[in-house]
């Protein structure tokens, strides 16, 4: 309950400094750098440190790359057959296909099947969705953004995203033992990512009717589309295709119903993409995700009877 609070609070806390002009204009830039280059290396060094790599980690890993592979191709060719600029398709890929597996997603996984789901949570989160966004997302980024094309320009942005060069980093040092100050450091930063991109992402939000209006089709697909039919189509591919009704399938398909990644609206807005679309996305997905995952748990819950 604690983290449900954190999260709404930080939200709400970032529209009032917006609605208010509490913090200087653009604010929340200074907020997204930090998260990148701080808050984020910090939280993955401690996270792959810990992480269990043994037993059944192929589905949960492949989930958010499959994931990704099809937001990439649908909503590209479906923006491209409507119009959109490509503002507009670089953050509806990013927010449609990057879940938020962890600050939602571990909070609503311990609450529905208890602290052990959590380590398939990670698996989902770190090989899988992290690592996507510190590749994919920062190419698809670049790309969208129109200030290069080139696989070589793509490549040296991926690989100089501070989160990326964290998580080789992180690989690198799992055979030694973190000092335990360094850990407790660590951790230290890495708590900061929650409230401050939450914060940032509520700055940049401005909810009037019209600009809702303006975003409505486009925000409405891409929720449907994160919520809906990601989780749907991983409930047919496990359960019925692949025949594996296991705990771990369960607990990947319900990650895949998460709401848009938080660091894809950073993403967003770091390579000025459409922000004010990623941050309805992420905004209007996190509460709805609470309402969604239950229902997906429940329906999961009746077809293994």
């Amino acid at each position: 309950m604690s983290s449900f609070v954190l999260i709404f609070t930080c939200f709400a806390l970032g529209i009032l400094f917006q609605r208010f002009k509490i913090f200087p204009e653009r604010s929340f830039v200074v907020l997204n750098r930090f998260v990148i280059y701080i808050s984020l290396p910090a939280l993955t060094i401690v996270l792959i440190h810990r992480l269990d790599l043994n037993g059944h980690w192929v589905v949960p890993v492949s989930m958010a790359w499959i994931q990704y592979g099809i937001a990439a191709i649908l909503i590209a060719n479906l923006g491209r057959l409507r119009g959109w600029n490509r503002n507009t398709i670089g953050a509806l890929v990013l927010t449609s296909g990057l879940g938020n597996t962890s600050f939602v997603g571990f909070p609503l996984l311990e609450a529905l099947y208890g602290p052990e789901a959590i380590g398939t949570g990670v698996l989902v989160d770190q090989p899988g969705t992290f690592f996507v966004a510190s590749t994919l997302g920062v190419a698809t980024a670049a790309y969208f953004s129109g200030t290069s094309s080139q696989p070589s320009v793509l490549l040296k942005k991926v690989f100089s995203f501070p989160p990326l060069l964290a998580l080789i980093a992180a690989f690198c040092l799992r055979p030694f033992p973190l000092p335990l100050s360094a850990e407790n450091m660590l951790d230290r930063l890495g708590a900061t990512l929650i409230p401050l991109a939450l914060v940032s992402v509520g700055m940049q939000i401005r909810l009037d009717r019209e600009r809702l209006r303006q975003k409505w089709q486009k925000l409405s697909l891409g929720l449907f589309f994160k919520l809906a039919l990601m989780p749907a189509f991983f409930l047919v591919l496990y359960f019925i295709l692949l025949g594996d009704r296991s705990a771990v399938s369960r607990i990947t398909i319900i990650e895949s119903a998460m709401a848009p990644m938080i660091t894809a609206g950073v993403l967003a807005e770091e390579y000025g993409l459409d922000a004010e679309l990623s941050s309805l996305m992420i905004g209007m997905g996190i509460p709805l995700s609470l309402i969604t995952v239950p229902l997906w748990d429940f329906l999961i819950g009746r077809i293994l009877g």
